[in-house]
């Protein structure tokens, strides 16, 4: 049957638009770049507790003199405070549960408790001044969720609670970082409440109460949780610890304004006193969550210790002699002193100046040790989101999230942060790493609360949802002697339940999905490449009717 001028025509331009239709998703995924994870240094050493009569270091937080500690039952135990984390994204969030209402973004999360008064010493109103918060995504991001879904895997693994690498000692400090990461997440609301329950359960051996002492940074950090959970600061656990008392007993015991660990001398071993600016930080913070002001000496003694280029020390000390500043202690303390004054106030401009001068082109900061890392990225993060600054916030967030371990790796793994690109390399290579998962297992609490845009001014159970989202990772082909094979799954950036937050606006451009494979393209662009030629046939071949008919 001979075919009119007209039919052919209409067939080839039908095929052409055939062809395109299937070749332009293909051009489109085949252009979509995959992000790839910064460079950073190699390892860390993490300082596990030994003896009353040496102190601890956690991550890159405080520390604290150490006291035995039992496991199982996750009695007493020795602590330091640790760094919190975070950063946020661009992505929208992937639950598994029906989305929650618009969470708070204000300062109260539970009803203020009375503040104890002294005529010798006012009190500093706290919450936060009156600067806008920076432009952050709504709700959390993809990656915030998948690295709450690995803090409650390993909390669950693990009675609810972590300890210390290496050991049974219950480390207070990193189970509190995993709380505050999955309120500021808002997910994963079951498991950090049962994490806050083990806490509460021992919290007089976190913070040395159990043993006639007081490390004033660790009870600073678990009044903070007790406040985010929307708890009773005058009567925690089943001994009623009153927090706020006990931080009372602790400012000015060594000097003015400043939160002391108790004794500060006598103890039987020296030093006694292992208060730090971190500490310091996290009692004002603490403090003026739960009450809504700090006493004014607190305040003062904290602003003592920013040196002359913006940063603040690490170790207190005494007004005046050498400033060296620290980029972990001035995360934390710019953070209190916006909850003091506000951003717009010369010393949180300084501070946050400091932070973004010292930001190096992948978004990370070096610590301490030199090594690019999650947990100082984190808590600069955090900085970040409290002061307003959303170019830098991002930037951040993108080094944390080329942290985040994605389909590459073991499904126990996926979802989780490592301390450095170093250590990510390790466990995708040999997952049963210890060292190295530990560092993972301490990084991504403090991480996932910079991924979730929060900070530690405005951290809240309020609202949360109990989901734990997983990442879903493309399955292998089946094996088979026919042509066809099977599809990989959908990648986790567009496998939701639920409906997804808004995105951030373009000027705080932040961090995508895991880095996951998409759906593979080479059969539909070689099928519309045949379709594509025969296209051009079939119009080529109607011309040649209609000249001819």
């Amino acid at each position: 049957m001979q075919l009119l001028p007209s039919s052919s025509r209409a067939v080839g331009v039908l095929t052409l638009a055939t062809a395109a239709a299937l070749l332009a998703p293909g051009a489109a995924l085949a252009a979509t770049p995959a992000p790839s994870p910064t460079t950073g240094t190699a390892t860390t050493t993490t300082t596990s507790p030994t003896s009353p009569s040496a102190p601890t270091t956690s991550g890159t937080g405080t520390a604290s003199p150490t006291t035995p500690g039992t496991t199982a039952t996750g009695t007493p135990s020795p602590t330091g405070t640790t760094t919190a984390s975070g950063t946020s994204t661009a992505a929208s969030a992937t639950s598994t549960a029906s989305t929650t209402a618009p969470r708070s973004s204000t300062n109260a999360t539970s009803p203020k408790v009375a503040a104890t008064t002294s005529a010798a010493d006012p009190q500093v109103p706290f919450g936060g001044g009156t600067s806008p918060k920076a432009l952050l995504p709504g709700g959390t991001s993809a990656q915030a969720g998948y690295a709450a879904g690995f803090i409650v895997r390993t909390l669950a693994a693990r009675g609810h609670h972590y300890n210390y690498p290496g050991g049974t000692y219950f480390d207070g400090g990193n189970t509190i970082d995993a709380v505050l990461g999955l309120d500021g997440a808002g997910l994963g609301s079951t498991e950090a409440a049962s994490a806050y329950a083990y806490l509460t359960a021992n919290v007089g051996g976190y913070i040395g109460t159990d043993y006639s002492s007081l490390y004033a940074g660790p009870t600073g950090k678990a009044l903070l949780a007790v406040v985010a959970q929307g708890g009773n600061p005058r009567d925690v656990g089943p001994t009623h610890v009153d927090l706020l008392a006990e931080l009372g007993k602790s400012l000015g015991a060594a000097e003015p304004g400043r939160y002391s660990d108790l004794p500060v001398t006598g103890c039987g071993y020296s030093p006694c006193d292992y208060s730090n600016t971190i500490g310091q930080a996290l009692d004002v913070i603490g403090v003026g969550r739960a009450t809504g002001a700090v006493p004014q000496s607190a305040a003062d003694y904290l602003l003592a210790q920013q040196c002359a280029d913006g940063g603040f020390r690490g170790d207190l000390a005494a007004a005046g002699g050498a400033c060296t500043s620290d980029v972990d202690a001035t995360a934390f303390a710019a953070q209190a002193v916006i909850g003091l004054l506000g951003a717009s106030d010369p010393a949180a401009v300084k501070a946050l100046s400091f932070l973004a001068a010292r930001q190096a082109a992948n978004g990370g900061f070096l610590n301490g040790d030199g090594q690019y890392n999650a947990n100082t990225a984190g808590v600069a993060a955090q900085a970040f989101a409290a002061g307003g600054r959303p170019v830098e916030l991002a930037r951040a967030q993108q080094f944390l999230a080329s942290l985040q371990f994605d389909c590459t790796a073991t499904a126990g793994l996926r979802g989780g942060i490592a301390f450095t690109a170093a250590d990510r390399a390790t466990l995708t290579a040999k997952p049963g790493d210890t060292a190295a998962l530990d560092r993972a297992l301490r990084a991504t609490p403090q991480a996932t609360l910079g991924l979730a845009g929060g900070d530690l001014l405005t951290v809240t159970s309020d609202g949360a949802s109990t989901a734990a989202p997983s990442p879903t990772c493309p399955t292998a082909p089946a094996t088979s002697t026919s042509s066809t094979s099977t599809a990989p799954a959908a990648s986790p950036a567009a496998t939701t339940t639920a409906a997804a937050p808004a995105a951030p606006a373009a000027a705080s451009a932040t961090p995508g999905s895991l880095a996951f494979t998409g759906a593979d393209i080479a059969a539909t662009a070689v099928l519309g490449l045949l379709l594509l030629l025969g296209g051009i046939a079939a119009t080529v071949l109607a011309r040649r009717k209609g000249a001819h008919a």
